[in-house]
């Protein structure tokens, strides 16, 4: 056991760029309190780590075979120790969402009983485990956004779905990448169903689908946004087309296709951060 174990384990870069989302999202939605979204950090950073934290003890038959440098299946954390980090992440992030606002203490608590679920359940169920953690992403969005009020939604509907519809696809790939270790350790995904290609095909009209709800904050932010949002579309749709091309998971894998993916989400959730700042100071 060790405590550098019970850090990685919360996977701090996933959850860390979670917390980071719901921050942006607070000024997007007109929110002007930077201490408000340091709290939303902490929130989202906690919670999100938690769920990590249970997904992993619940993947530890999986993950012996996916991925054993994991710190459960490694021996740096106990599944026991696991599931104690897991309950005080989960209390810490509650009783500051109680800080917030009701909306958000609302989503924070749906939340907290979907991550739980999902990774005791819904992640062995063909495509409801997918939806979930596609919610779980799009719903920081919102999270952010109901903290200035519930007036904020509209301006976070789009943001919302083009998150959905891009991390439906990614999970989907990713998927698809481990179908050996899953079937080894007994779960059931979609893309065991539908094999490899089908999947990636399932993948690009879901990735379309977030290319078109990217386009309507163009009716905020105008032409800038729209350039940069096309040339960061272009590469997330070029990069899901490149896995029609594969029939295997380690083809797949090879690819790093659900790497770019993850960059160019990153890359879109930049586009929404620099028009804000320019939004203000223009």
């Amino acid at each position: 056991m060790s405590l550098a174990g019970y850090g990685k384990i919360i996977r701090p870069m996933n959850a860390g760029v979670s917390g980071v989302t719901a921050g942006i999202a607070y000024f997007i939605a007109g929110g002007t309190q930077p201490l408000f979204s340091v709290l939303l950090f902490f929130i989202v950073l906690v919670i999100c780590g938690a769920g990590n934290v249970l997904n992993d003890y619940f993947d530890l038959e999986i993950d012996k075979v996916n991925r054993p440098d994991r710190p459960i299946p490694s021996g740096k954390v106990s599944p026991k120790g696991a599931v104690v980090w897991a309950a005080l992440l989960f209390a810490a992030g509650i009783i500051a969402a109680c800080f917030t606002n009701v909306w958000c203490l609302g989503i924070a608590l749906i939340n907290v009983v979907i991550l739980i679920i999902y990774a005791a359940k819904f992640k062995g169920i063909p495509f409801l485990g997918n939806l979930s953690v596609a919610y779980l992403s799009g719903s920081i969005f919102l999270f952010g956004g109901f903290l200035v009020g519930p007036e904020s939604f509209l301006v976070m509907l789009p943001l919302f779905a083009i998150t959905f519809f891009g991390t439906l696809a990614r999970e989907l790939l990713k998927d698809a990448e481990d179908i050996e270790g899953d079937r080894l350790g007994g779960a059931r995904t979609l893309p065991m169903q539908l094999g490899v290609r089908k999947t990636a095909f399932l993948a690009v009209i879901f990735v379309l689908c977030a290319v078109l709800f990217s386009f309507v904050p163009f009716l905020t932010w105008g032409v800038v946004y729209l350039v940069l949002i096309g040339v960061v579309d272009a590469f997330i749709l070029l990069v899901t087309l490149r896995s029609l091309k594969f029939e295997t998971p380690k083809e797949l894998t090879a690819s790093n296709c659900t790497t770019y993916l993850k960059y160019g989400m990153f890359a879109a959730l930049f586009v929404f951060l620099l028009m804000e700042i320019l939004a203000v100071f223009l």
